[in-house]
């Protein structure tokens, strides 16, 4: 080899590290950019909820009675950290409320707030934060299946600009710390089965065993989701020993009961609490039937590389219904065909302990959330996650070992197709106001019913129902001026509406409210807002 090719094999070295930093750079940036611009949805309003350590139930006895409070007091109550509660009442919250979620997240959000504030910049700061660690994680597995850092450097190249990894990154939920878990235990769990193998250093096999158990017990107590992950890990383990109940079984056995073992106390609060569940979010029940979940994980399948569209719908473009839907075939065909492509030549070119990894999070993950009708984007990590591996994968792979320079070329441009995408998803959704993860059925005319009603100079917003009206009007607040005020019931009677106010409103109201209002105390209602159904009304005498 010449000087020349050196050199030029040299700075072509220098020009990719280079592009990888830039990358990276970008990513980090949309990760903490504009991270309070995006409405603070439902369920992130209900995480504020109990960082506070208040319940559901506990506001609406002291506050849905018919009387009038302020928007600033409303959240400094029940959106702050308050002397009166301790981390605590946030578990207590939870376990009462919704001990399906598990409760690390929420008392590490809890502490984060009591540290840093309670504005929504700083909630959603934590999660941007954690997802910095998906970089070295998906690093140190990649080296672990394939031992070959380039592959690492590019999964860590795809997932820094994922639409999928920024927009849950900016979400006050548990999902990157999830994500950070899986990647970290899928990691350890290998480094203590090729340490099982030698005998020589079983001190340190077991040492990595011990800490596999804790990875497992943290995943465990941030999201139930994670007994996936184990039973993933333990159909991989029996089939690596060919069904064979030998010394690594038995070891991964001990180390998932261990975990289980420490996970017990909300184990025993999710049996103690069963009938809540099942009333609030259903207990998950087998379907047999499959079709209806597969659009929603071709979307999300393709979602992770590409996500322009605020609705959910992959791509959105200026021009016609028909166009569009044409272009979203053609990207929806060619990323499933990529995608087949890279857990094809995955299976031809690795070894099994490889390839079988990653099928089985990728098909345990799928098949059981199919089975039980589960299928979301925050609830399919793994298998989002052992895509994007395959993925990284397979354009190392061509691009390395490609004898032909223009099918090199066609696969780096391949290449950039594909991380250009993801730049330009998370570059459009970072200025939006609204998008799909933010659950736009409960969201997404809030900005523009808040507009109407800070017009006013002094404005009453009326409201009647339960805890599931709790999160609604929480998430609303944050849009309204903090002097409107607020008079919210559980029973419509409840609403009694004094004089001195400007304008009076009513915020989604139910039909009994309307009734109440109308015929019973003999105000005018009129929809000011109709988008479909209507979201505002105004009460006049």
């Amino acid at each position: 080899m010449n000087t020349k090719s050196i050199q030029n094999g040299r700075l072509h070295l220098i020009s990719l590290n280079f592009l990888i930093v830039v990358i990276l750079i970008t990513g980090i940036w949309f990760r903490f950019t504009n991270l309070d611009r995006k409405v603070y949805s439902f369920d992130e309003s209900i995480t504020s909820l109990r960082i506070s350590g208040y319940t559901g139930t506990e506001m609406v006895q002291q506050d849905f009675q018919g009387k009038t409070i302020s928007v600033a007091d409303l959240q400094r109550k029940y959106q702050q950290i308050n002397p009166e509660k301790t981390w605590w009442d946030t578990v207590k919250g939870l376990a009462t409320e919704e001990p399906q979620l598990s409760p690390l997240y929420f008392i590490l959000a809890r502490f984060w707030v009591q540290l840093f504030g309670p504005q929504v910049a700083t909630v959603r700061s934590l999660s941007a934060l954690i997802s910095l660690l998906v970089f070295p994680s998906i690093y140190w597995l990649c080296w672990e299946l394939f031992r070959s850092a380039s592959v690492g450097w590019m999964a860590v190249t795809i997932v820094a600009v994922s639409p999928f990894h920024v927009l849950y990154a900016q979400e006050a939920r548990p999902y990157m710390m999830f994500a950070v878990l899986v990647l970290l235990s899928n990691a350890i769990l290998l480094r203590a089965i090729a340490l099982q193998i030698s005998p020589a250093i079983s001190k340190l096999s077991k040492a990595v065993w011990f800490i596999y158990a804790i990875a497992l017990t943290l995943g465990l107590y941030c999201s139930l989701l994670f007994f996936l992950v184990i039973f993933a890990h333990g159909i991989y383990v029996i089939i690596k020993e060919n069904w064979r109940f030998g010394k690594t079984l038995i070891t991964y056995l001990v180390t998932a009961a261990i975990a289980l073992i420490l996970f017990d106390p909300w184990i025993w609060v999710l049996l103690e609490n069963a009938p809540k569940i099942e009333a609030t979010v259903g207990l998950p029940r087998l379907s047999l039937s499959f079709i209806s979940s597969l659009k929603p994980l071709i979307f999300i399948t393709c979602r992770m590389f590409i996500d322009t569209h605020w609705a959910g719908g992959i791509i959105k473009l200026a021009s016609s219904n028909m166009t569009t839907d044409l272009i979203r075939l053609i990207v929806v065909a060619v990323l499933l065909l990529a995608i087949a492509h890279s857990i094809y030549s995955l299976c031809r070119s690795t070894p099994k302990r490889v390839w079988l990894f990653l099928l089985t999070a990728i098909g345990i993950t799928a098949i059981v959330l199919i089975a039980v009708r589960g299928v979301a984007d925050r609830y399919l990590v793994p298998y989002i996650l052992a895509i994007q591996i395959a993925v990284a994968y397979l354009f190392t792979a061509k691009i390395a070992v490609a004898t032909n320079p223009r099918q090199q070329k066609l696969w780096q441009l391949g290449l950039i197709a594909l991380i250009s995408s993801g730049i330009v998803s998370c570059g459009v959704s970072s200025q939006s106001q609204l998008w799909w993860n933010k659950y736009p059925s409960s969201t997404k005319y809030n900005p523009q019913v808040a507009a109407i009603v800070n017009q006013a100079k002094k404005p009453l917003v009326i409201s009647h129902g339960g805890n599931n009206l709790t999160g609604k009007i929480l998430s609303v607040s944050y849009l309204l001026k903090a002097q409107v005020q607020l008079l919210l019931a559980v029973k419509p009677e409840q609403v009694k509406i004094s004089d001195g106010f400007s304008d009076v409103f009513l915020y989604r109201a139910t039909e009994s409210l309307q009734f109440e209002l109308e015929k019973v105390q003999k105000y005018k209602i009129t929809p000011i807002y109709k988008p479909g159904d209507v979201w505002l009304w105004r009460v006049e005498k």
